[in-house]
């Protein structure tokens, strides 16, 4: 993975962390701690499934376009299993599964957001293209 890529995904995961904490704090505050616990869950799901996809992304590096696509697609399919199981898990541990879904909103949020404000900053000049 090069520098420029590295260092966005790492900003995009410590974004994610610290808006979870946030709501993780703020919910906690107000004595919801299944919800805190919950949305927190549902923020480290999807940093984790961005960690995944990252690794994955540089895995590909060096494949032709079709092996590249193979292993984007056997990526995919593998996160969407686990993403199945995590929910799983999330319900038979008693989190509350629509705070979860908050929290995985959340998180892509942040990555949607981030991303943007890259965009533009290429667009300007300042980002990474």
């Amino acid at each position: 993975m090069t520098l420029e890529r590295r260092s966005v995904f790492e900003k995009i995961f410590r974004m994610q962390v610290a808006v979870g904490l946030f709501g993780f704090v703020c919910l906690a505050a107000l004595s919801q701690v299944v919800y805190a616990v919950s949305l927190f869950y549902g923020v480290a799901v999807m940093a984790g499934n961005a960690w995944w996809l990252a690794r994955r992304l540089e895995k590909t590096d060096g494949l032709d376009v079709q092996a590249g696509q193979r292993s984007l697609y056997a990526g995919a399919a593998l996160r969407f299993v686990a993403l199945i199981a995590v929910l799983l898990a999330a319900h038979l541990i008693g989190l509350h599964l629509l705070a979860v879904a908050a929290g995985m909103f959340v998180a892509q949020a942040v990555v949607f957001i981030t991303a943007m404000n890259e965009f533009k900053k290429e667009g300007k000049g300042e980002g990474l293209g």
